[in-house]
């Protein structure tokens, strides 16, 4: 091995040490942009991997003396960051870019790549029909009043 290819290969470790994406490192996708997602794929937000498999289910619950479907979704996700916290979001479901139901998802603290159920039970929401999109967003607070 010749000076000048230790040095080429000196140098590129160095660069894979300054930027390990470059080097398949294991960078991890923190941010909050909204993404779509389709009912029971594996999709990652804000850090967080849901498994394959998650479900969109009708609840049935009494509501002043009526029956009412709810939507409510499980499924497990894992933390992939480099800190313990929580995963608060949402998933608007949407039929020709208007929301028809929208549920708010959370799980207790996580360590990192520590993996747990989680729900989004859709209390104020009725099943949706028929939809077209299922966003994950940020948890949005309805600050309008009633």
């Amino acid at each position: 091995m010749t000076r000048r290819t230790r040095l080429a290969g000196a140098l590129a470790a160095l660069a894979c040490l300054g930027s390990l994406s470059a080097c398949g490192g294991d960078d991890v996708n923190t941010s909050t942009e909204p993404v779509e997602v389709e009912v029971g794929k594996a999709f990652t937000w804000n850090g967080f991997a849901v498994d394959d498999g998650w479900t969109l289910e009708g609840v049935e619950r009494s509501v002043n003396a009526e029956t009412v479907t709810t939507p409510q979704v499980e499924g497990t996700i894992t933390n992939k960051a480099d800190e313990t916290r929580a995963p608060i979001f949402q998933m608007v479901f949407s039929q020709d870019g208007d929301a028809v139901a929208t549920v708010s998802c959370s799980a207790a603290k996580m360590q990192t790549d520590q993996s747990m159920a989680f729900e989004c039970p859709g209390l104020s929401a009725v099943m949706p029909k028929d939809y077209d999109a299922v966003v994950v967003q940020e948890l949005r607070r309805d600050t309008s009043s009633s």
